[in-house]
């Protein structure tokens, strides 16, 4: 059984849970003796066809042809597509060459025009997808675009709006005027998109209830979900947990500093704590300019917090070493987060986990026993839990004797055990 994997970008890059996931999948199912090609998508160069392990990956331009991917598909001869990127073209590649295809929802861009699933009030977003409804929360994402061009670009009639994008898609790009002008082509033809996956998908695997929902209530058939939660590669020997000296309790996050994971809800919450013992760690950096510009923001906010320490990006085996010193992981996605791979990685070094209620965290962490959950965008309710966990120290190692996460390797049994499904 030959497996094509569809990376969530390049397969190597470990900017993204998405990437990271699919890596881990993939080294885990040939472990297993899986029969498993690559496709990986790099911004230059032409296609390369490379071993990894001694199995095929294709690394091709994101901008390559679509007869060029059927070109590939159709060389490695896989009898299951596993897409957890270019959903829509690869649903239609399948379709066309009779080969089942499996869709992994990473995250809410599969339905949100947007891409987060975060409407412009910073809520997590229950609405359907349409151009009405996603029109502000798109234009969010332009500089200018909510707070000047949205009242009067709402009230151009759809149809007039799209024509207008066309023509502007005929001519050299003109800043602000293409992206605004855009826009109302870019919601449709993202929400066309999902409807060629609602159709031609065979199976949608969605890591949290959360994300399942939204799915189902945007026309994907039910009978075509799966709710999977991730595994993570599980630690040799779970680290010892550290003891908490004179009240000294070191929180931590570890992550993408950007906007939708609330790491300026974090940090307003934290300076809300007037305790000079504790600590909070933030482990990662940005991976575009809006994200460094995010992050040197908030450094500069928080310059005088001396409690709050920034570790930038550091390596696997760094990342372990460091955080086997800490008590408490913290997340505060603002987003729908539909696994949260920290939050996992977490919960297999025995650390318990304080987190927003963000749809993946719902899925792993049990409220009182392996961790704390607390409403999303709000730094007061964060601030008062941090408070709670500081005052009851010996309930943090309590939480952690409970705290246990999904191994990849049954996590893949799982995958492996549906892909034969769709092949038999």
């Amino acid at each position: 059984m030959r497996i094509l994997q569809i990376a969530s970008g390049d397969f190597f890059s470990s900017y993204g849970g998405g990437q990271v996931y699919v890596k881990n999948i993939v080294d885990t199912m040939i472990d297993a003796g899986i029969d498993v090609s690559i496709i990986s998508f790099i911004h230059n160069g032409d296609t390369q066809k490379k071993k990894y392990k001694n199995h095929s990956i294709y690394e091709v331009p994101i901008s390559i042809a679509e007869k060029d991917l059927e070109k590939i598909v159709t060389e490695i001869e896989p009898k299951v597509i596993h897409a957890h990127s270019y959903k829509h073209i690869i649903c239609r590649l399948g379709t066309k060459l009779n080969i089942p295809v499996v869709v992994t929802s990473h995250h809410g861009g599969i339905l949100c025009p947007a891409g987060a699933r975060l409407d412009c009030k910073d809520n997590i977003c229950h609405r359907q997808i349409s151009h009405t409804n996603c029109l502000p929360c798109y234009l969010r994402t332009i500089r200018t675009g909510l707070k000047i061009w949205y009242p009067f670009m709402k009230h151009i009639p759809q149809k007039t709006y799209i024509s207008l994008g066309n023509k502007l898609s005929h001519l050299p790009f003109i800043p602000f005027i293409s992206p605004i002008g855009s826009a109302a082509t870019h919601i449709e033809n993202h929400i066309n998109h999902w409807h060629e996956i609602c159709k031609k998908a065979n199976i949608m695997i969605a890591p949290c209830n959360e994300i399942a929902t939204a799915m189902i209530e945007n026309g994907l058939d039910k009978t075509k979900v799966r709710v999977i939660p991730h595994g993570v590669p599980l630690p040799d020997k779970k680290p010892a947990f550290p003891p908490i000296i004179d009240g000294k309790i070191k929180f931590y996050y570890v992550g993408r500093i950007c906007h939708v994971k609330g790491i300026h809800i974090l940090l307003e919450a934290f300076s809300k704590v007037i305790n000079s013992a504790i600590e909070l760690h933030l482990i990662g950096g940005a991976g575009n300019k809006n994200e460094e510009k995010y992050m040197s923001g908030l450094k500069n906010k928080y310059q005088k917090d001396k409690r709050i320490i920034w570790h930038g990006k550091l390596s696997p085996s760094q990342v372990y070493k460091e955080t086997s010193n800490f008590h408490v992981s913290v997340t505060a996605s603002i987003f729908l987060e539909a696994f949260g791979l920290n939050i996992a990685e977490s919960l297999a070094l025995g650390k318990p986990v304080l987190a927003s209620r963000c749809g993946g965290a719902e899925m792993q962490i049990k409220d009182g026993v392996n961790g704390w959950l607390v409403k999303p965008n709000d730094a007061d309710a964060l601030a008062k839990k941090l408070t709670e966990i500081i005052q009851s120290p010996d309930i943090i190692k309590k939480y952690s004797s409970n705290c246990r996460a999904i191994s990849l390797k049954d996590h893949c049994d799982v995958l492996i055990k549906l892909y034969y499904s769709l092949i038999n």
